[in-house]
């Protein structure tokens, strides 16, 4: 049985790794651990990386199910303010914060049309 403790690590393709590895990092704050010409790694909070890597597929729109059939979530501790701050830099969310079970969550698309979620850590 695997028994996990959590998740290590995620990972992404990029078109162009340096500019979306900059959105994430300049647009959305997270902290670059290290990288070169093929890899970015991003502190993802509580030990797990989030990690980006060269020779993907960019869309000018956001991707469907079949372009993307994974979608990292990252939490935070209160949506409300990192949805103002993303807002002020210009990241606007794809819906409304939705709900379910005490669960709070949206979802934001980046230049690449990679989806992503924003899980509310009071929930």
């Amino acid at each position: 049985m695997l028994n996990p403790k959590g998740i290590a690590w995620v990972g992404l393709y990029a078109n162009d790794l340096k500019h979306l590895a900059s959105f994430y990092q300049d647009k959305l704050g997270l902290r670059l651990i290290e990288n070169d010409e093929s890899c970015w790694i991003f502190d993802a909070g509580a030990g797990a990386l989030f990690e980006m890597w060269g020779h993907g597929h960019a869309s000018p729109r956001r991707k469907t199910t079949q372009e993307q059939s994974m979608v990292v979530g990252f939490l935070v501790e209160r949506l409300e303010p990192v949805i103002a701050s993303l807002s002020v830099r210009g990241v606007l969310a794809d819906t409304e914060i939705d709900s379910y079970l005490g669960t709070r969550w949206i979802y934001y698309t980046d230049p690449e049309g990679n989806r992503f979620e924003l899980k509310d850590g009071n929930g």
